[in-house]
């Protein structure tokens, strides 16, 4: 990702504000430090944002508020450092709260305007001629996309299929006489995975023809959480089961979680030692409750809980989801469970890596034994590491998941928080937990 536009306004900012505080440009040592050590973190911090990644369709909106969110990191840093390095005192508290303003006003304007300048750019290209080649759910897919883009540098002037119920479109047998008697750019080819032997028909079809062709993946059928392209030793790589989140902002991430899970260690511990001690005089038995569960990769972890249960003896194999009224939830426990607190000791999941502070909600190895071969792409959730927290539950996909359409809508949840991850989004689903806590359903 490019972030030197991003950092030039960050600079172009500092040196802004320092003018408008100074009346000079001739920065002292301690400023420019301070202001090399913001562009260092930002360069880190605002790809890890996901305001840079590709969309197909630009949001004014979305991009705004991840470089809002990567910036007020940026600023929390610094400020940070300088308040333990103690110079804080070094440095003019206005031109710090210029550079913050301008630089957010620069964030946030500078990719719409961006936008708009590539918008008008495309509009005053010349128009490339195209035809389109294809056949069933590919071909209706690039024809639905070509009419609904307005502005396209692309002028649609023949469609061909491989069958007849598309209206107006000629045959690929007739391919070959229009691409040599007509001026056009560039041949789109939309064909099923399956249909190999019709894209062989179409480029022995173009074969004499000097135009660009393309072929579209059909990525609708084999949808699955993150299509991109890469490269390795020159061979060329389609992902489809990878992750949005690359090293940087995996490193963010991380960074987050293990300060956040300190931070809730220390500052709840009065509250998880309270609740230890209840625990342990509802009943005989341990403090902890420890269960196998699929992590990161599939790896399996011990999950800490809080125990809310009477204990008792399961059939080897069969996990029993408590239900309302379960009489091996403990008094105690029953509050645990409608409070959430009693997932409190997963804060040291998060802490040793095991787990993160949002993400799906890892499940029992047998609930996993029983829906993967049920719901397609269920295990796919485990391409990241669990949450404390998670899309689906501040959606109110929580507590008993005794149907498959139960199980279904939470997975559709997972996996759309996966492909549309950022560090904006962690924020938000962080923000809207504490309202989601106290449910009836989280037994």
């Amino acid at each position: 990702m490019n972030t030197a536009p991003q950092l030039a306004s960050l600079f172009a900012a500092a040196l802004a504000a320092y003018y408008l505080r100074f009346r000079n440009l001739q920065l002292e040592p301690g400023y420019l430090m301070a202001i090399l050590s913001g562009l260092i973190i930002a360069s880190i911090v605002i790809p890890a944002t996901g305001a840079l990644r590709p969309a197909f369709k630009f949001s004014p909106a979305r991009v705004a508020r991840r470089m809002l969110a990567g910036w007020s990191l940026v600023v929390t840093a610094l400020v940070s450092m300088a308040a333990m390095l103690k110079v804080t005192a070094d440095y003019s508290r206005i031109w710090f709260g210029y550079w913050v303003l301008f630089s957010a006003a620069a964030l946030v304007v500078g990719p719409f305007a961006r936008h708009i300048w590539t918008t008008r750019v495309r509009a005053h290209r010349s128009v490339n001629r195209l035809v389109l080649v294809g056949t069933g759910q590919p071909l209706d897919t690039v024809l639905d996309r070509l009419n609904s883009t307005a502005g396209s540098e692309y002028e649609l002037v023949a469609v061909f299929a491989a069958d007849d119920g598309v209206p107006g479109a000629l045959s690929i047998g007739e391919l070959e006489l229009f691409v040599a008697e007509n001026d056009v750019d560039d041949v789109w080819i939309a064909i099923p995975l399956k249909r190999s032997e019709l894209l062989d028909e179409v480029l022995t079809c173009l074969r004499h023809q000097v135009v660009d062709i393309h072929v579209i993946p059909d990525f609708e059928h084999y949808r699955l959480l993150n299509q991109d392209i890469s490269e390795w030793a020159g061979l060329p790589f389609i992902n489809l089961s990878s992750t949005p989140m690359h090293s940087a902002e995996m490193m963010l991430k991380t960074l987050m979680d293990r300060l956040g899970s300190l931070l809730g260690i220390f500052f709840l511990s009065p509250l998880l030692l309270v609740i230890a001690l209840g625990v342990k005089t509802s009943g005989p038995g341990p403090v902890l409750f420890r269960q196998k569960r699929h992590g990161f990769g599939g790896e399996i972890i011990e999950v800490l809980k809080f125990r809310t249960m009477h204990l008792h003896s399961e059939q080897e194999g069969i996990v029993k989801q408590a239900e309302p009224g379960d009489e091996r939830i403990t008094r105690i426990g029953s509050w645990l469970r409608r409070t959430s607190l009693d997932e409190l000791p997963q804060l040291f999941n998060v802490l040793f890596g095991q787990m993160s502070l949002v993400g799906p909600r890892p499940h029992p190895l047998e609930l996993n034994d029983l829906f993967r071969s049920k719901i397609p792409h269920y295990m796919l959730r485990h391409k990241v590491r669990p949450g404390m927290t998670g899309w689906s539950q501040v959606h109110g996909l929580r507590g008993l998941t005794e149907t498959d359409e139960k199980m279904a809508m939470r997975i559709e949840y997972d996996l759309w928080y996966i492909q549309n991850w950022s560090i904006w989004l962690d924020i938000t689903i962080l923000a809207r937990t504490p309202f989601i806590m106290v449910h009836r359903n989280a037994l």
